[in-house]
């Protein structure tokens, strides 16, 4: 993006500090405190340049997290699969293997999620598959990810069929038994249609797409090869979001420098693995939205447009703007301060998407011991 346009993206009117009520229990800041930290990765080699680096054993560095993979699943497509996030839908299973993770509130308040997996192997179980939304068909497209969904609303399936923003893996119409279908189901009801790692490859096999990158392919994100401290940023240990259904709330854990995943008032977990979610990168993106005429369903102003937002790793917090200029053009994020585009820390990224007007109702605190007594 040129300087000039990023300049003027820094003069644009501020959304207000974000600012509300939290509400959390001390038992889960204790609890979380005593958590060991994570095993350290290879150090990077400054000598070569971060995407072209390869570990001893062959990796590569992931597009999606900056951390080594398998070169067979860092250098192809990655896969995006949209999760419900209802309670009924709980515990979701293999989304703690995502790299990048997005969120954004739906029609009646409820949530649903896109995990983006870049390595989707050896995963029994993937879900549950949710239908699309046309906002997450443009993310999506950003990555040039094979997007797995059961079914859509029209404005979705018109961006789908019509545009061809993405090429899809329609869980609905590629369901049967697993093991030889893209999709199965565990149950009768709408809350029980997963896929798999096997399911996946055969649905991509299925329909002939392509898992080459293209060869000017951009990564979305760009990475701090030493790190990045937020030196300049506010103290952030726990964030509690407006979204009014789930209440989702993240708490940091010093030790490993991750934060810890809420929802529900209880731990979000991985039924695969039994582990809490967590993430090394949160970035809150606030959107102007508008709701279909004629329907509940919800609609976010992405595609040539800018807004504001927060980068929040390691303990702290910056300001930032965001640009996305077209409708499969990456969104850019720049600090709010520099005009720099950000560096993520190496790691596992989530995205929340919030409606510009509710922003305000989210909470950022300081230290963990003022969040557990916000009630």
């Amino acid at each position: 993006m040129k300087k000039q346009l990023v300049s003027a993206m820094l003069v644009l009117s501020m959304a207000a500090s974000i600012v509300g009520c939290g509400k959390k229990d001390a038992e889960d800041v204790a609890e979380i405190s005593t958590i060991k930290p994570e095993e350290e990765v290879e150090a990077v080699d400054e000598s070569v340049a971060f995407w072209d680096q390869t570990s001893e054993d062959g990796r590569v560095r992931s597009y999606l997290t900056g951390d080594w993979v398998d070169a067979k699943y860092g250098r192809q497509r990655p896969v995006a699969v949209m999760i419900e996030n209802t309670k009924a839908a709980l515990p979701q299973y293999g989304i703690g293997n995502a790299g990048v993770i997005y969120e954004c509130v739906v029609e009646g308040g409820i949530t649903r999620m896109m995990a983006i997996f870049d390595d989707y192997s050896g995963l029994d179980q993937i879900g549950n598959v949710r239908s699309s939304r046309p906002y997450y068909v443009y993310f999506a497209s950003e990555y040039d990810a094979i997007y797995m969904h059961a079914g859509g609303n029209p404005a979705a399936f018109e961006l789908i069929d019509d545009k061809n923003l993405v090429d899809n893996l329609n869980a609905l119409t590629l369901e049967g038994k697993k093991g030889s279908s893209a999709s199965y189901r565990t149950g009768k009801t709408e809350h029980t249609l997963y896929t798999n790692s096997e399911g996946i490859d055969i649905g991509i096999k299925k329909l002939g797409y392509d898992m080459t990158l293209p060869a000017n392919y951009e990564p979305h994100f760009k990475f701090a090869a030493d790190g990045n401290t937020l030196e300049a940023g506010k103290d952030c240990e726990a964030i509690q979001l407006y979204y009014y259904t789930n209440k989702p709330y993240w708490i940091y854990n010093e030790d490993d420098g991750l934060y810890y995943r809420y929802e529900f008032n209880q731990k979000q977990v991985d039924a695969l693995s039994g582990q809490q979610l967590t993430a090394k990168n949160i970035i809150i993106e606030n959107v102007d939205w508008w709701t279909y005429e004629g329907s509940q369903y919800l609609g976010y102003v992405l595609s040539y447009n800018t807004g504001t937002g927060k980068y929040i790793s390691n303990g702290k917090m910056i300001d930032i703007v965001w640009s996305k200029d077209g409708d499969s053009d990456i969104t850019h994020y720049y600090d709010l301060n520099t005009g720099e585009e950000i560096q993520l820390n190496v790691g596992t990224t989530w995205i929340q998407a919030c409606q510009k007007e509710y922003t305000d109702e989210t909470v950022y605190y300081e230290n963990k011991s003022e969040f557990s007594k916000a009630k």
